[in-house]
């Protein structure tokens, strides 16, 4: 089972689906002055909770013994660990906002006023390509935020299951990157 790394069809897709959060009213706080305010709908106020699961792919030396569900690939240990009852408390949402903050940019076009204007879709292929591993590591290090990961077992996340979470965070929790739009607004 060989590993790519994300397409240009996976950024688009990301794309597509942070222009979905922005259509959301999910509501969430906005702390100004130390004046709380509350965009969106304030009816949908409950606390979110959701399950993710991250596939792994870690070198042997880094265990003393094979972990529990984990198949051998060469000489790496291929396994899933589980997050569940994942919530956004305020501490966590400072970081995880910081980390969609970092991602914006790749998506969006920031214009000398603050405001933000959507990337044609040739742009966005533009963006992928020029980007590298600047946008790759963006989005690593937003999902490991948003579900707890440190840096050491971070960069073993496998590609496509990185994808797959953001997708999932972003359907689940598109307040936060609402949230993350407004401080660029």
């Amino acid at each position: 089972m060989e590993e790519k790394g994300m397409k240009a069809a996976d950024f688009l897709a990301i794309s597509n689906n942070l222009k979905k959060t922005n259509e959301n009213d999910t509501p969430f706080a906005v702390v100004k002055d130390q004046e709380v305010s509350v965009i969106g709908d304030a009816n949908k106020t409950e606390v979110k909770k959701a399950d993710y699961s991250v596939r792994f792919r870690v070198p042997q030396t880094h265990f003393e013994q094979k972990p529990e569900g984990a198949k051998e690939v060469g000489s790496y240990y291929v396994f899933s660990v589980a997050f569940e009852d994942i919530t956004i408390t305020p501490r966590s949402d400072l970081r995880i906002v910081d980390a969609i903050m970092k991602i914006i940019p790749f998506f969006n076009k920031l214009k000398e006023n603050g405001d933000m204007e959507d990337f044609s879709k040739e742009e966005l292929l533009s963006v992928f390509v020029g980007a590298g591993d600047e946008i790759h590591l963006a989005i690593y290090n937003l999902v490991a935020t948003f579900l707890g990961i440190d840096d050491q077992m971070g960069e073993y996340m496998l590609p496509f299951s990185v994808i797959e979470n953001l997708n999932k965070i972003m359907e689940n929790h598109p307040e936060v990157f609402n949230e993350a739009d407004v401080f660029f607004g």
